[in-house]
C-alpha cells in the first residue's frame, strides 16, 4: 500500500470527524485500521533500509503486528454490532482495510467498468503472454493516462496509472466465503457490482502456462481457464 494513499484515507477521516458529529463506531473501526496500515507501511520500509547495511530484514514482524491491530479493531467493532472491512474512497474505488489494496468498482453503466465486460487474456488459445484485452484495452485504458510536462500524468483512473490484475491469492482474499462455504451469491462483500462468472487472476498455472487461475464469486470456487477465454476482470493496486 503506497504511503501517501494511506495518508490521504487517514485525512478523509480526519476531515470528516473535525465536521462537528462523533465519530460512529464504523468510523472508529476504520481510523484504527487505516492507523494500522500507516504503522505497517513505516515497518516495512524501516525493515527494507537495512538491507542497505547488510542486515537481513523482518517484514514478517511487521505483518504480524498488522494482522494483530486488524484483528483487536474488529473485535471492538463487533462489540457495537459493526464492522469496517471496506472504505468507499467515492472515486469508483474500494480500499481494502484488511490488506490496504485498492479495488475498483464495478458500475452498469456501459464504461470500461462496466460489470458485463469481459476480456481475454492471450489473443490465441493456448498462449501464455499476457497480450489479449485484459491488458490491452482493459489496463491500457485504466492506465493510459497522458503528461503535457513529462512529470504530471492525468487521465488514469482515479488518479492512480499502476492498475494491474490481482494474483490468485488477492483476488482470493475479495472473497467472504470459500467454496463449500458460500452461501450468497456473489461470494464478497465488495461495493458495487460483481456478476455470477470467473474473474481472471495475473496467476498463470505454472504446469499448463496456457491457462490462468480465476474465482468464481457466484459460488467462492478457485478455477482455471485458457487464456484466449473471456470473462470478467476487476482491476486492483496497492500492496506492500
Amino acid at each position: 500500500m503506497m504511503r501517501t494513499t494511506i495518508w490521504t484515507l487517514v485525512l478523509s477521516l480526519a476531515l470528516a470527524s473535525a465536521a462537528g458529529a462523533a465519530p460512529t463506531a464504523e468510523e472508529e473501526c476504520q481510523a484504527a485500521k487505516l492507523n494500522a496500515l500507516r504503522k505497517r507501511a513505516f515497518c516495512i520500509e524501516g525493515e527494507r533500509r537495512k538491507e542497505v547495511l547488510g542486515k537481513t530484514p523482518d517484514v514478517a514482524t511487521c505483518e504480524e503486528k498488522f494482522d494483530k491491530s486488524i484483528t483487536k479493531a474488529d473485535a471492538a467493532a463487533a462489540k457495537k454490532s459493526t464492522s469496517c472491512r471496506w472504505l468507499d474512497n467515492t472515486d469508483g474505488t474500494a480500499t481494502d482495510l484488511n490488506n490496504g489494496l485498492q479495488w475498483e468498482l464495478k458500475t452498469d453503466d456501459a464504461s470500461v467498468h462496466d460489470k458485463d465486460n469481459e476480456y481475454t487474456w492471450n489473443t490465441v488459445s493456448g498462449g501464455t503472454t499476457p497480450n489479449g484485452t485484459a491488458f490491452t484495452a482493459f489496463l491500457g485504458t485504466l492506465n493510459g493516462g497522458v503528461s503535457a510536462d513529462g512529470s504530471t500524468t492525468t487521465g488514469c483512473f482515479a488518479g492512480k496509472c499502476d492498475w494491474r490484475l490481482p494474483t490468485i491469492g488477492e483476488l482470493r482474499s475479495v472473497l467472504d466465503a470459500q467454496h463449500g462455504s458460500c452461501t450468497m451469491n456473489p461470494c464478497t462483500s465488495i461495493p458495487g457490482f460483481t456478476v455470477s462468472s470467473l474473474y481472471w487472476s495475473s496467476s498463470t498455472i505454472s504446469s499448463v502456462p496456457g491457462q490462468a487461475w480465476g474465482v468464481g464469486f457466484y459460488d467462492g470456487f478457485v478455477g482455471y481457464n485458457n487464456k484466449s477465454t473471456a470473462g470478467p476482470v476487476r482491476a486492483v493496486r496497492g500492496g506492500s
